[in-house]
C-alpha cells in the first residue's frame, strides 16, 4: 500500500511548525485507517448467521456462535447505529437490557460479554442493516507486518522541482488473512424488540 502527499514549498517556509513532523504523524494515522479496513474486509468474510430481530438472538448468537473453547475471549461488534439501537431496547419493566460495564462504565456488556464501537464510516450499514459480529477477532484474523511503514520526501523528483514542491512518499507493507474461521461470526440486525412480559396467571383457591 502506498501513497503521495503533495505541499508547497512557500507554506514550509512561511509556517513556524514543523509540517513535515505534521505531516507524518497524519500519514501515520491514515495507515492505521488502512489496516482496520483490511481487518474489516476479512471480517466480512466470516460464517454469515440469520438475521437478528430479538433479544433472545443475540444470546443465542453468544451460547452457540463459536466453538466453547474461545467464550472467554470472545466479545461483540457493532457500528454506532447498531449500538444506539441496542441500547435502546428494555425488558418487560421498561429497563435497559443493555448494561454499562461495572468495571468502564463507558462501554457496554451483554451476558458479560463486551460490545465494541466502531464509527459507521468504517463499518457501514448493508443494505439498512446493522452489522454485529461475534468471537475473538485475534485468532479470527491475523494482520502480517511485512515491513515499518516507510516514509521519503522528495523536492527535486516526480515534477517536484518545476513546481516547487515538496512530495511525501509513504509505503506499507502488510498483509490480513482469515486463519479460523470458526473463530468469528457475523449476524445482522435492524431492529431488536423490547421483551415483552410473560406471566402466568395465578391459580385460583
Amino acid at each position: 500500500y502506498a501513497g503521495i502527499t503533495t505541499v508547497t514549498n512557500t507554506l514550509l517556509k512561511d509556517t513556524a511548525e514543523n509540517i513535515l513532523a505534521w505531516l507524518s504523524a497524519w500519514i501515520a494515522k491514515k495507515v492505521v485507517v488502512t489496516r482496520n479496513k483490511a481487518i474489516i474486509d476479512v471480517m466480512n468474510k466470516a460464517p454469515k448467521k440469520p438475521t437478528i430481530a430479538d433479544f433472545d438472538g443475540i444470546i443465542d448468537l453468544i451460547n452457540t456462535g463459536v466453538d466453547p473453547a474461545i467464550k472467554t475471549t470472545s466479545f461483540l461488534m457493532t457500528n454506532t447505529s447498531g449500538l444506539n439501537t441496542l441500547a435502546k431496547v428494555k425488558d418487560a419493566m421498561g429497563r435497559y437490557l443493555l448494561q454499562p460495564d461495572p468495571k468502564q462504565p463507558d462501554q457496554y456488556i451483554i451476558k458479560g460479554k463486551r460490545v465494541i464501537e466502531i464509527a459507521d464510516r468504517w463499518l457501514p450499514d448493508a443494505s439498512g442493516s446493522h452489522p454485529l459480529y461475534y468471537g475473538d477477532l485475534k485468532q479470527a484474523v491475523t494482520l502480517f507486518d511485512r515491513e515499518n511503514m516507510s516514509l521519503l520526501s522528495t523536492n527535486i523528483g516526480g515534477g517536484a522541482f518545476e513546481k516547487d514542491l515538496t512530495k511525501v512518499r509513504v509505503i506499507d507493507r502488510f498483509d490480513v488473512v482469515a486463519t479460523d474461521s470458526e473463530a468469528w461470526v457475523a449476524g445482522s440486525f435492524k431492529t431488536i424488540k423490547d421483551q415483552e412480559a410473560n406471566l402466568a396467571g395465578t391459580p385460583k383457591a
